[in-house]
């Protein structure tokens, strides 16, 4: 998988993303993303055991490098 461009992640129709969309944004495997979710500096919501980012803090985090709305 490529990395994600803002622009691609601009474009997913939720409020959500998933674990594969934010380890490809980040140039990461996801296998990486597992093993290092907890230290990441953006937010993440489990949802049993589903794990969610939210888009707009995880696109501060890409923008600006913190997760607090402007």
């Amino acid at each position: 998988m490529s990395e994600m461009l803002i622009e691609e992640i601009e474009q997913i129709n939720r409020n959500y993303l998933t674990p594969a969309e934010v380890s490809s944004a980040l140039g990461i495997s996801i296998s990486t993303f597992y093993r290092n979710y907890e230290k990441m500096k953006f937010p993440i919501i489990r949802v049993g055991k589903k794990i969610h980012i939210p888009k707009e803090a995880f696109l501060n985090f890409l923008r600006y490098g913190k997760t607090v709305d402007y």
